[in-house]
């Protein structure tokens, strides 16, 4: 077993292969963790699993946030659903430290080819394949499956933010940003704020005006998903997490579907693996997470595409969010009986 990429998706799968006693390596091209810009915000529940329970740690959970309001052009709504604010690094230096209970990290080592289901130049032949390397996949591309779509983010720390520190604030104004959002995300004792924009050209002209106002430090971007999940098997290997396109492209959220994506990926190679690899069949992955959140990651992906793409007016927009607010506010209420 061969996982590629040490981010949330990798070492996720990981640690969800280590608690059913089945041996990888993960080799991961960076140094450190928490390489990739994000929001550092995770939706606690999405499609009925627990962040939690997936996790099963408090390491670099910060604090628990049940309100989120979006500023338009048309005033302030709001909508209730808990996020979870965490400092990714320790995240994944978490995942990484269970992880390694039954498999081999190996930080710093990039993957340059796979020939034949040989990893090169580590010259390792793995019988399955894990891509969890990122939207522009090595993996996907051995695969023979054409490019994630990706749009562009980018993040920094802020002390000084004149917003509600007890909620997160998102920012839907053209004239902050098109084709996309700003956010402003209190941690425990700073802000992670942002931008993410679709269009990459529009993101240059955006990102610069938005850095000198915002008063952040620490810059650093990066591409994310944008595309409708497609086939995540061929061969001997699977994707997971952004190279699997596994995000909520409406909100940019990534991290839950790349768990619970993983998660099912585990399962279904533990049975492989009980049977000593001697049949390689990965299709019950593909049905398993199509099943588990396909339609859903389907739909925020059209959403998406409708929202910035197709509906110009910021009144519409303002409205149909509305609509939108009342609808999640709901279901969580709902399921988490509040």
């Amino acid at each position: 077993m061969a996982i590629i990429g040490g981010g949330i998706a990798g070492l996720s799968a990981g640690k969800f292969l280590a608690e059913r006693g089945v041996s990888f390596i993960l080799l991961e091209e960076h140094r450190e963790f928490f390489k990739k810009a994000c929001g550092e915000g995770i939706i606690r529940n999405t499609v009925g699993y627990e962040f939690h329970d997936l996790y099963g740690s408090k390491r670099g959970i910060e604090r628990e946030i049940w309100e989120t309001i979006i500023h338009t052009k048309y005033g302030e709504l709001s909508i209730e659903m808990p996020v979870l604010m965490t400092s990714k690094r320790e995240v994944e230096a978490e995942l990484a430290r269970q992880a390694a209970a039954q498999g081999e990290i190996r930080m710093g080592e990039r993957v340059e080819k796979i020939v034949d289901g040989v990893l090169l130049p580590q010259e390792i032949k793995p019988k399955i394949i894990i891509g969890a390397d990122g939207c522009f996949s090595l993996v996907r591309r051995y695969m023979g499956e054409r490019q994630v779509r990706c749009g562009i983010a980018a993040e920094a720390y802020a002390t000084e933010v004149d917003m509600d520190p007890d909620r997160c604030h998102v920012v839907l104004k053209n004239e902050v940003v098109r084709y996309g959002y700003a956010w402003y995300f209190p941690k425990r004792e700073v802000w992670n704020i942002g931008i993410g924009c679709s269009k990459k050209r529009t993101f240059r002209e955006t990102f610069s005006r938005f850095r000198e106002k915002s008063k952040g430090e620490g810059w650093r971007g990066a591409p994310v998903p944008i595309d409708k999940p497609g086939r995540s098997y061929r061969k001997n290997a699977i994707l997971v997490g952004d190279a699997a396109a596994h995000v909520v492209a409406n909100v940019g959220e990534g991290i839950m579907p790349s768990m619970i994506g993983a998660y099912i990926a585990a399962e279904v190679i533990e049975r492989l693996a009980r049977k000593d690899f001697r049949e390689v069949d990965l299709s019950p992955y593909e049905r398993g997470w199509k099943n588990t959140f396909g339609k859903y990651l389907r739909r925020t992906y059209y959403t998406s595409r409708i929202f910035y793409d197709v509906i110009k007016s910021e009144y519409v927009r303002h409205k149909l969010l509305a609509k939108m607010c009342r609808d999640t506010t709901e279901y969580y209420r709902k399921i988490l009986k509040r």
